[in-house]
C-alpha cells in the first residue's frame, strides 16, 4: 500500500472510532445553594444518594421547605465517596410560622 493511501486509511479509520464512541454520561449535577427552593434541593440531593440532614439557620422548621431557600450546602467527605456513605448538611432559611 502507497504512504499517501495508507494515511489516508489511519485517518477515516481514527475518525469512524472517534464517531462511534459513546457518550459518557456525567455524574449529576451537585445543587448549588439559593438555585431552587429547599425542598428541591433536598429531593436532588436525596435522589444522588445522600443522606441530607437540614440544618435551620433562620425562621422554623414548621414552614414548608417549599417556602424555605437554601443559604449552604456542606458536603464533608471526600469528591470520590459513594454519596450512599455520604450525609450532606443542607443550611436553610425560612420565613416565620404564620
Amino acid at each position: 500500500m502507497k504512504p499517501k493511501r495508507l494515511a489516508t486509511c489511519l485517518v477515516a479509520g481514527a475518525a469512524l472510532a472517534i464517531a462511534a464512541a459513546p457518550v459518557a454520561a456525567g455524574d449529576p449535577a451537585f445543587p448549588t445553594a439559593g438555585n431552587e427552593s429547599a425542598s428541591a434541593t433536598i429531593g436532588d440531593l436525596q435522589a444522588q444518594g445522600f443522606t441530607v440532614t437540614v440544618n435551620y439557620l433562620q425562621g422554623h422548621p414548621n414552614v414548608p421547605l417549599t417556602e424555605c431557600r437554601v443559604n449552604g450546602i456542606n458536603n464533608p467527605s471526600s469528591p470520590s465517596a459513594s454519596p450512599s456513605t455520604v450525609t450532606v448538611y443542607v443550611d436553610v432559611l425560612c420565613p416565620n410560622a404564620k
